[in-house]
């Protein structure tokens, strides 16, 4: 432990024999930043990984939350004050091809902007309304939290009889479509394949 801190000491103090600060007062300091850039948006002010005027201006309607919420919703209208977020599905937008990020933001607003809006309000297909727009969870035909514990049995295998008087598993409409759209890239990716590289 008295090893440690004097470890730690030393570095805060030590002078390299050029001008400047060290090598190891630098790592330490910018180590220090980093730790603070990233523990506050993500541990104690996760309100800067997404900023929504739009839940600002109607704090109370569901609509509102569904359209402009960024965690939760659509995220219309919100932004990010955090680069992790920012950088969170193509690493870094400083490093990506500006066609590759073109290509993700023409299937984000194809899909985000126009075929959930257009499912969920226009048609309401799957009965989408009794579910949150956007969730990763699996619901009962009401809308509540299904509970799949009771549908398995002990060697944790589907058990029909259970499955069939708890009724059919739903999705949100988000995740619906985006397992659809996952599969039809797949098959996508093979034609695409087949069409340009095959003989």
């Amino acid at each position: 432990m008295e090893k440690d801190l004097c470890l730690t000491c030393r570095v805060l103090h030590e002078k390299d024999h050029g001008k400047g600060m060290s090598r190891n007062t630098f790592f330490f300091i910018a180590m220090t930043c980093s730790f603070c850039y990233y523990v506050f948006p993500a541990y104690l002010f996760s309100t800067l990984s997404s900023v929504s005027w739009v839940c600002w201006i109607w704090p109370r309607s569901v609509t509102a939350q569904q359209i402009g919420s960024g965690f939760n919703g659509l995220g219309l209208g919100a932004f990010a004050l955090d680069w992790s977020t920012i950088a969170s599905f193509l690493f870094s937008p400083l490093i990506s091809p500006f066609f590759a990020i073109m290509n993700v933001l023409a299937g984000y607003v194809l899909v985000v902007y126009l075929a959930v809006p257009l499912a969920y309000w226009g048609t309401n297909m799957y009965n989408a309304k009794n579910f949150p727009i956007f969730s990763s969870d699996l619901f009962t035909v009401q809308g509540q939290n299904y509970n799949i514990s009771q549908i398995v049995n002990n060697k944790f295998e589907l058990d029909l009889a259970a499955y069939n008087q708890s009724g059919q598993i739903h999705l949100s409409l988000f995740f619906a479509l985006t397992y659809g759209f996952g599969f039809a890239t797949i098959a996508s990716t093979i034609t695409h394949v087949f069409l340009f590289y095959g003989n």
